[in-house]
């Protein structure tokens, strides 16, 4: 579904973000935000569905989740600021459960830069585009996709401004594309040049603009016409501009394995914790978690024990927009808001899986 403003249209917002800061995303502000609810710190809806758990067990995760939004001291807002969250499957048009938590400022169509939720986008395009058989043999598609190809040092900043996929590489390599830096070939570095490189070299996607890439994302992996890349700042691994109502459309066709990377989630995943694999990691956003989370084709997988654990899948983005699939991949869940603080994805993933969890346990 895409998402409308009284105000702005994607054009404007997108334009908008082009000046900001991209590197998790750049910047956006809610549009169609639901009126403040009135005596309430929040609201939820609820809808039926058609998974294989009885109609009490479902009851009974409903109102879990609803109460760990509510009172989980990972979740208040005094800590998130207001925030919108929902969970579902892959068959209902509407969500299990979901709420805006607050004065009801952001809901399910507020539109973000939704950061580095923009690299799982990313990775299924490649898998769609390539096949997983290329993917696996192709090292320069397998490490970049897994961060480990060396083009790293990328200066995200450098990107704003730029009309199309390879300027934005140039200018954010500081023209040093050539070769990759042998200090981070074969380790794992959270860093936007992987993708930058694969999308203007690998994929032949260079000269593409914002809006040319936007339609090449809409024919090949039926992404929402909601989602929109800053026209002026076309970063693979973090320009997308989006709705939580878009992001779980296209979380629905990765388990519906609608897409090829639903039949591939944390396939050949690598380390990316630097105690757990030391010399192995250059940087990862996962320190300040301190989690044993492993690095797949352009998405997460999370464990909080390692030892082949897997809590869910998921793409954090900088500024706190937070999507993931359960481990069981039967349920999907979003907490979108947007968040400048350092660290504002660590506090989303903390609320989220925690409302994750009281809806999972329940059922």
């Amino acid at each position: 579904m895409s998402y409308s403003s009284p105000i702005l249209t994607v054009a404007a917002v997108a334009a908008i973000s082009s000046i900001l800061s991209a590197c998790g995303g750049g910047s956006g502000s809610p549009s169609d935000a639901a009126p403040p609810a009135s005596n309430n710190s929040s609201t939820t809806t609820t809808s039926s569905t058609n998974t294989d758990v009885s109609s009490n067990r479902l009851a009974a995760a409903i109102v879990a989740a609803k109460n760990a939004a509510n009172t989980d001291p990972m979740c208040t807002t005094d800590k998130l600021g207001d925030f919108y969250w929902e969970i579902g499957n892959a068959s209902d048009n509407a969500p299990i459960v979901s709420g805006s938590q607050g004065a009801g400022s952001v809901n399910s169509t507020s539109y973000f830069n939704i950061a580095s939720a923009s690299k799982w986008i990313f990775g299924a395009y490649v898998l769609e585009k390539k096949g997983i058989d290329q993917v696996r043999s192709n090292s320069s598609l397998k490490d970049g996709l897994r961060f480990m190809s060396g083009y790293t040092g990328f200066n995200e900043d450098a990107c704003v401004g730029k009309l199309n996929i390879t300027a934005c590489y140039i200018a954010g390599m500081n023209g040093s594309t050539g070769q990759p830096n042998p200090d981070t070939v074969n380790k794992f570095d959270y860093d936007s040049g992987h993708d930058q490189k694969l999308a203007s070299v690998d994929l032949g996607l260079g000269n593409l603009t914002a809006t040319q890439l936007d339609t090449e994302y809409q024919n090949t992996i039926g992404l929402s016409k909601g989602f929109n890349m800053a026209a002026l700042d076309p970063l693979m691994a973090g320009g997308m501009m989006g709705t939580a109502t878009d992001y779980a459309l296209f979380l629905k066709k990765i388990m519906k394995q609608e897409l090829e990377i639903g039949r591939y989630l944390g396939d050949q995943a690598i380390c990316a914790l630097p105690s757990a694999c030391p010399g192995k990691v250059v940087y990862s956003p996962i320190l300040l978690l301190n989690e044993p989370w492993t690095y797949s084709y352009n998405h997460w997988v999370e464990s909080e024990k390692g030892n082949g654990s897997i809590d869910a899948y998921s793409s954090p983005g900088k500024w706190g927009f937070y999507p993931w699939i359960s481990a069981d991949k039967k349920y999907y869940g979003i907490l979108s808001r947007h968040d400048k603080e350092v660290g504002a994805y660590v506090e989303s993933v903390k609320c989220g899986r925690q409302i994750r969890k009281a809806f999972m346990n329940a059922l």
